[in-house]
């Protein structure tokens, strides 16, 4: 029996959440969330609403042909070696933040691994390495005679670990401390200005200037001035994070749209139609999440 070849391409449709259920209900959005489950407990309300902002959150990725929240993918593609000697490398997701790891060559089996990443040039879509400058049969004047890399613009293959988007995890914390434990340090950046989203206790955060990369718990710059426990813990654009509130209002007023009112002559008259009532939030979620759609 043939074993067959399997890719080592993370898919990008993760569909991890963009809210949680406190976010949400802590939002002005006068939609009654405690009557998703007809009879339900609390817990089963909540549950209920946690799934659809699972399937908002789906939307949203399919709509952006991506997840902006922050993870670790492994990827492989085919690129070209540019008249200056450099490779040119375009992940799936964006904005990037880091490069573990990436090996290159003329042939999918036969790969180069590059141990020293600083000569790596960071861009919000994509990364470019000098392969001119760090590869010992390049020249000035081009390739070698033998050996890798070949000439100009012909194909190279390479397979690389990197990590982007922004982070959208949960956190804990103490009033007075400089110190976060959260649930996933993934897209944590030194300096990064970070949110706490917990209802009326939120407060802006700055992580600290020697913040080590990956370290948890993350340091911060100022103190918190308030107790938070599994609060999320977010550098997800404002916009986004509005974005998210609205896909998720529309698909709970789709339950029941379409259905008759009785008027005061007792007549049956058609309700509004799903169209006018979430077409409005729709396209201003739409419209907010247009900077960070990406083209396929």
């Amino acid at each position: 029996m043939t074993t067959p070849a399997v890719t080592n391409n993370t898919p990008y449709y993760q569909d991890d959440e963009y809210l949680s259920v406190a976010e949400y209900k802590n939002a002005p959005t006068a939609i009654d969330y405690d009557n998703l489950v007809v009879g339900g407990t609390q817990a089963q309300q909540d549950a209920e609403l946690l799934t659809v902002i699972g399937r908002a959150s789906s939307w949203i990725n399919t709509h952006l042909n991506q997840s902006l929240i922050a993870r670790t993918m492994t990827e492989q593609q085919r690129t070209r070696m540019t008249p200056q000697g450099n490779l040119i490398i375009r992940p799936e997701i964006t904005p990037l933040i880091a490069f573990s790891s990436l090996s290159y060559g003329a042939t999918p089996t036969n790969l180069t691994v590059v141990n020293d990443l600083t000569p790596l040039w960071f861009e919000s879509d994509k990364v470019i390495y000098p392969i001119a400058q760090t590869s010992l049969s390049y020249s000035s004047q081009g390739p070698l005679a033998f050996g890798f890399p070949p000439s100009t613009g012909s194909q190279i293959y390479v397979n690389y670990n990197y990590t982007a988007g922004y982070v959208n995890t949960t956190g804990t914390g103490t009033a007075g401390s400089k110190s976060v434990t959260v649930a996933n340090p993934v897209g944590i950046l030194p300096g990064q200005v970070i949110n706490f989203y917990d209802g009326q206790y939120s407060e802006r955060l700055q992580v600290a200037s020697n913040y080590t990369y990956g370290a948890n718990p993350v340091t911060l710059a100022t103190a918190m001035a308030y107790n938070h426990t599994n609060a999320t813990f977010s550098g997800m654009p404002a916009a986004v994070k509005e974005a998210a509130i609205l896909v998720v209002t529309d698909f709970l007023k789709v339950r029941g749209d379409n259905s008759l009112t009785m008027a005061v002559t007792t007549r049956p008259s058609s309700g509004p139609t799903v169209e006018t009532i979430i077409g409005s939030d729709l396209a201003l979620a739409k419209e907010l999440l247009r900077p960070f759609r990406k083209v396929r």
